[in-house]
Formats: structure tokens, sequence, C-alpha cells
């Protein structure tokens, strides 16, 4: 029977500067190791530096000093925790922890469910479990008598059980006729945000009882809260690059029955839209007319590039031409100028203030010839383009620099014309690039020994425009488990149509209102197609690999992939994240501070750490890590605890999320969050530091934004494989200093011979000699306004959106 719904205590909310906020009740904690705990309550430790907030679903441990903005402030918790009876054990065993999720059944309206996990001689195990306490936050589920009873507190998130399964266990538990029994379903479906839900029973509920008509103005409460969030899934897609979709929404929202404070709303956010696309109308219009003013030769020089304009132009791509909207009216200003200033600002974007049509004309050229040098294979034939970017104008070191992230993906007419990358036939967005799983494995068996041939499925998002860049996130796949597992955690499993029918007649508003052109056989509706992301999911694992194993073999069947996506796909790379779940959460976490010059940030589920990752504490610093683990995976505060410890300082952007009462699980519902997380302003990858202190321990770990090197020096490097059977244990020291009087100063290296990357912005005056000092070694560095180091960097590398201008070599 459904029991009696009560309040829970206040809880606080917790700001966080990384813009994030918590709310949840917390507790101060001097560590997350064990030990330390112990430690702590006898009196050994006195500072508690680390707060915990427990929401009920999972407890979330932040540093106090490096992660809270402010000071917690209370909020009274209105969540009405609604308890059910079930017959759990007295007693039983009390479960440690368990083993991995094999397989779960939906709820039935008793509200219970048959858990299967890995057991531990590891043959499945099956819980019968049931709901005893639900709110809209998390459902307490716990284990149920049997002939072998455990005592098992699990907690899963609300969100996680769909409206049918909720109806059916409150319809089997509720008192039809006890109108405040009712009424708490009605609060409940309402703090959960299932506003129809809510409606649809509060509707039935003034239809029964009639004594309740005092009721009804919340039914308008509830569609006006329908109306929100869909106009929140409109500015959602539109800002994610997916106007048309948003029109589409907004084009068919259902104003007739909503206040009309909400109809000013959709008012403003559409005439914003048209207002956008009128301007894009008159950039098109002014531009075609002011060309039609010049001579003749130089139409006929620009038309191609005008072309292009006409067809590309976007909302995306219209903050490119700002000078041109402001000054390409003024009349006082000749034709040739204003059409400077639109041209100048497509190729180099906003601000560029290039005036002198002769230079504009000569940097349609340099594009073209740059994109010719980023797909070239042949190194005599990119020297012959650097020759021929030498005797043009516009070739110049600052306007390239501007040029390349501006430019669609060096190699993307590959997408239609290389064979190894096939589009999905029934998947909307979505390629399949290089081998397969077992055509990856076979490969990687025949020659071990060699970098592994790139292959990784991508899934895009829609209305996707190489035009303009996306976020990405590169997603690691456990052992055993194939690439496009991946894709369906982060952008959910295909589905067949892209806007799903509601089976309720009398829904008020629902996406499903919005007529959409004829979709493709399926698509994807998750996290990252919502949100504008694109997922890479390399192929990483050989067969029959069962964990990671901190080889260098897996770090490039990641990177390379990674690198290859970059040149054919429009991804921001300075908003590269790096995530994955068991092995290869804990590949993610190892590359990630491996390489912490790549990414914005790193999400780790269900990972093990061991090995490197004891002792890269150096390097974590410099990357935003996000850790989920159930706190029944094995004993996380016991086995992890200490490395946990490590990112629990002032200097480090962690947050660590234990699941309560959950085992080695996929956490699909800590999405939401992931994925706010990774859209808070400061979550892009920082510009390189100016003191370099990192440490490395692997032969290839020898790339730190612009310092590298060729070799270790002998007995510093450790072979993984070999782990075990290593004499010293012990990362080498890198330190390495820009300095004020245009100096970079090696102080301490693991290698005899580097090569330093120099760029304007480390900061450095390029106008004047740059000196770069390893012990008594020193290399005076010149800049002659070549372009030869950075096309190649960028042609290496793939990052398009900070390019090397020089390169010095010790010795």
């Amino acid at each position: 029977m459904l029991g009696q719904a009560t309040l829970v205590h206040a809880e606080q909310l917790i700001s966080l500067r990384n813009g994030m906020v918590l709310r949840g009740v917390y507790l101060e904690v001097a560590s997350m190791n064990q030990n330390a705990f112990s430690a702590g309550n006898e009196g050994g430790i006195q500072n508690r530096p680390i707060w915990v907030v427990d929401d009920g679903l999972r407890r979330t441990y932040v540093h106090r000093r490096g992660m809270v903005a402010a000071e917690p402030r209370d909020v009274p918790d209105l969540h009405e925790r609604i308890e059910f009876f079930q017959p759990v054990p007295d007693g039983g065993e009390q479960v440690a922890s368990i083993g991995q999720a094999l397989g779960v059944t939906p709820f039935n309206e008793f509200g219970r469910r048959r858990l299967t996990v890995r057991g531990p001689s590891g043959s499945p195990f099956a819980i019968l479990q049931g709901i005893t306490e639900l709110t809209a936050k998390y459902a307490k589920v716990e284990a149920l008598k049997t002939d072998d009873s455990i005592n098992l507190d699990m907690r899963i998130a609300t969100s996680s059980i769909s409206s049918d399964q909720l109806r059916d266990i409150f319809r089997r538990n509720t008192d039809p006729k006890n109108v405040d029994a009712r009424l708490n379903v009605v609060r409940f479906f309402a703090e959960s945000e299932r506003y129809a839900d809510a409606r649809r029973e509060l509707v039935r509920i003034l239809d029964e009882f009639p004594d309740s008509a005092d009721l009804k103005p919340i039914v308008g409460q509830y569609v006006e809260n329908e109306a929100r969030q869909l106009l929140e899934q409109a500015e959602l897609r539109r800002e994610s690059g997916q106007p048309q979709l948003a029109r589409a929404i907004l084009d068919q929202f259902p104003t007739r029955v909503v206040s009309r404070v909400t109809q000013v709303k959709v008012a403003d956010l559409l005439g914003s839209m048209e207002e956008t696309q009128q301007q894009v109308d008159m950039v098109h219009q002014r531009l075609a007319a002011l060309v039609g003013e010049l001579q003749e030769p130089v139409q006929d020089s620009l038309g191609g590039l005008v072309a292009e304009i006409k067809a590309e132009l976007s909302p995306e791509t219209l903050p490119r031409l700002s000078d041109f909207i402001r000054m390409g009216g003024n009349a006082t200003m000749d034709p040739e100028t204003r059409v400077s200033l639109a041209v100048a600002g497509w190729l180099l974007g906003n601000g560029s203030g290039e005036t002198n049509l002769k230079i504009v004309l000569s940097l349609i050229d340099v594009r073209s010839l740059v994109r010719e040098f980023l797909v070239e294979e042949d190194p005599g034939k990119r020297q012959e383009i650097l020759t021929r970017l030498s005797s043009l104008e516009g070739a110049r070191a600052d306007y390239i620099a501007k040029m390349l992230p501006l430019m669609k993906p060096p190699m993307i007419d590959a997408i239609q014309s290389d064979s190894s990358i096939v589009a999905d036939p029934s998947v909307a967005g979505m390629f399949h690039v290089g081998l397969d799983q077992n055509g990856f494995h076979v490969a990687q068996a025949e020659d071990p020994s060699a970098i592994p041939p790139v292959s990784y499925v991508v899934q895009l998002p829609p209305e996707y425009d190489p035009n303009r860049t996306y976020p990405c996130v590169v997603a690691m796949h456990a052992a055993g488990a194939i690439a496009e597992t991946q894709l369906n955690w982060w952008s959910g499993v295909p589905q067949q149509a892209f806007l799903q029918q509601s089976s309720d007649p009398d829904r008020v508003v629902d996406e499903s209102s919005v007529e959409e052109p004829e979709p493709p056989a399926t698509m994807r509706l998750g996290h990252s197609i919502r949100h504008g992301f694109i997922v890479v999911a390399p192929r990483w694992t050989r067969g029959g690999q069962g964990d990671y194993e901190y080889t260098m073999r897996e770090h490039d069947a990641v990177l390379s992939s990674l690198r290859h996506a970059l040149r054919h796909f429009a991804i921001d790379s300075d908003r590269v994240f790096i995530g994955g779940h068991g092995p290869g959460g804990t590949a993610a976490w190892d590359i990630a501070i491996s390489h912490p010059d790549l990414w914005a940030g790193m999400i780790s589920i269900s990972s093990r750490p061991g090995k490197t990752l004891l002792h890269y504490n150096e390097n974590s610093k410099y990357v935003p890590v996000y850790i989920v683990k159930g706190d029944k995976d094995g004993v996380p505060l016991r086995d992890f605890g200490a490395i946990y410890d490590r990112y629990m300082t002032y200097d480090h952007d962690a947050m660590i999320v234990l699941y309560r009462g959950r085992g080695l699980d996929f956490f699909y519902e800590e999405a939401d969050r992931i994925f706010e997380w990774m859209k808070t302003p400061g979550h892009r990858r920082p510009a390189p530091p100016d003191e370099l202190e990192v440490v490395s321990m692997r032969e290839g770990d020898r790339y730190f934004w612009w310092l590298e090197w060729d070799e270790m020096l002998p007995g510093l490097s450790i072979n993984p494989v070999l782990w075990a059977d290593a004499e010293r244990l012990k990362a080498a020291p890198v330190k390495a200093r820009v300095m004020a009087n245009n100096e970079v100063i090696i102080t301490q290296a693991p290698s005899d011979s580097y090569s330093v990357w120099l760029y304007p912005q480390m900061p450095l005056d390029f106008k004047q000699t740059i000196t770069v000092r390893y012990r008594s070694r020193r290399k005076d560095f010149t800049f002659d306004q070549s372009v030869g180091v950075m096309l190649e960097d960028v042609r290496v590398r793939a990052d398009r959106e900070r390019p090397f201008w020089g390169k010095v070599q010790i010795p």
C-alpha cells in the first residue's frame, strides 16, 4: 500500500566555481580515504577540506577551497517522500559490494523488479528488489525477502523510471477514493517535472471529485509548465545549431492554451530568429549589389567566394560579417572597401579590419593553397605550395592563424570519396570510419607492434554545418564491448521517429505536435543530439582484451582517431572531452592526464585507476575531471580513496560522484549533469601555461603543450606491460617556463634533445629575438614571417585553433 507522504529535512544549495549548483545535505570530511576517516575520527586529522553533498541518490565530493564559490544557502526541501510497503528482510547479510549489472526487468505494478548481477563466482546472480521510498529525485530500491535474503539499499534516479511504470505502480497502490492520496501522486509528478502526467491525473480528480473544483487553476499552471519546457527545448536547439528544428517547434507552438506572458516569449524568440534571417538576406542583397559595381575582372575574381557566401551564410556564420553589417551601408565608403570588409570577414572573422581589396583577393588564393597543403601527403609538393604561398601578399602568419579556425575541415571532401568512411544507411548522422571491431582486432593480431589503424564510429548532431565547430566527446567503450555502445550512451539508441508520438490524445504541449520533414529510418535522440555535440567512439582494444593495459598502443589508437576526426569533421579543438566506461573510463582518465594539452575535461565512469594514474598527479591539475562510480563497486573509498584525495585539493577542478548502493554500472541517469558540466563556460581547453610542471614515466608521454622531446634518458621510462618487474616506479619531473624577457627556459626534463614550439600568445614578442635555454645550451629564434612551421604543425596535429608559428630544437 501507498504510505503517507512526508517532507524531508532542509537542504543546501552549494554554488561551485565552475558554474554548477549542487543541492542536497552537505557535510565536511577530512578525506575520501577510509583510513584517513579513521585517523580524523581519532583526532589525527583536524582539517576538513572536502564537502560531501548528498541528494539521496548520490554523494558528490568537491574540495571546499578549490571548488566552492560561496557559503551554502539553506533551502526547504519540498519534495514529497512517498513510502511503499515491501517485504524487506529483517536480517540477512549486509552487502558490501555487488558485481557488474548484467540485466534488469522493468518495474511491475507492485514496484518490484529483478536485477541480475555478476556474482562472486562470476555466474549471474538475481536480486529481487522493490521500491520502498520514492521522491522526485530518487527511488530507494531494497532487496526483498528470499530464501537467501540480503540487505541492499540501492538508489536509482526517478527520471530513469518511465511514466507508464509509475502510473501502474500508483494505480495499484493508491486508493482511488482517497482524494488526498491521489493529490500526492499529482504533486509527485509535478515535482518530477512530468507536468503532462500531473495534469492528466488532476483532470481526472476534478472529474471524480467535484468538491475539488478550487484546484482547477492548477491545471493551467501545469499547462504553462509544459509550454515552458517546450520553449526551453526550442531555445536549446537554436543554441546547439539546429535552427530549423527550433523554428519548427515555435511555428506550431500551442499559443492558444498558454498565458500572454508565454505568448510574448514565443513571439520574441521567433522575432529574434526572423531578424537574424533578415540580416542574412540583407547581406546577400547588399554584397551582390556592391560587387556589381566593381570592374568586371574583379567581379570574376570574387565570383566563387561570393557564391560560397550566398550558399553558406547562416545564423551561425553571420557574426563573421559583423563589420560589413555595420558599415556595408555606409555610402561614404567606396564599394571596394565595403566588399573587402565582407570578404575579409568571411575568411578571417569579425574584426579583421582589412580593407585593401588587393590583399583580400590574395587571401582567397591563400586559403585555397592552405587547404591544398593540409591534405597533401607528398613532402615535395608541400614545399612547392609553400613557395607559391610566399609570393602572395596575404600569406602572413597572423592572417593564416585567423583563417585556419574558420575553414571547413581540410579533408571534408573525403567523407564522400574515401571508401573507408561510410555513412550508416539507417542512422542519420552516423559514420563508420576504418575497420569494424572484428577487422580492428585482426589487424592488431597480425602486427601487434604497429600503430593501430584508424577506426572509429562518429555521430553528428542534426543540421550539422561544417562552417561552424561543435564540442566533441571522445567516448571510450568498455573492454569486451564495441565502440557503437558509446554512441548509444552519449547520443541515444536509434529510434524510428525524430519526435516521438504521444500515446495521450489529449496532450496539450508536446514536441510530437511539430511537423517535421520526412525523417530517415532512425535517428538518435539523446543528450549529444540535443546539446549539439559530436561523439567520436574509437576502437582501442585487442581481441579478447579484458582490461585497460596503459600502453602507447591504446593511446595511439585513440589519439590517431581524434586527429583523423579533426581533419574530417567540424570539431572545436578547444572543447574536446574524453570519457568512458569501465576499463574505457580508466583509459580515458590515463590518456587525459598523460596528454593534458588536448582536453577540455575528462569523464571517467566505473573506472579502476592504477599504474601511471598513481604517479601523474602533477599533470591532473591541468584537466577538469568528473568521476562517477557506485559505492558498492568494490569498496571505492578503501580501494581508491588515496588517489581520490589527490584530486581533492585547491588546484584541481574535480567532482567525484558516488551513487548509493550501486555496483559496476553505466549510470545513464548521470548524463544530464555531465552535459551541464561540459557546457559550463570554464570547461574549455585553457591557454597553454607559461610555466610547465608535469611528469612522465612512459615513452610516449613526451609532448606537453609547447615542449616535446625525442627519447627519454635510460632508466626513466617504464613499460606498462612489465610494470610489476620495474625496479623503480617514479615519474620524471618536467619543468619549463616562459620568462618575461622573451626567453624560454627548460629547467628539468627527462631527455637531452628537445623541441620548443612557439607562438605569440605564450606570451612572446615575435618581433624580437626569442631565446631558448637548457642548462648551458642556448638557441636564438628570429621569426622570418614564413608559415611552413605553422602549416606543418596543423597538418600533423590537426589543431586549427592553436597553431604554433615557430620551432626551436636543442641541440
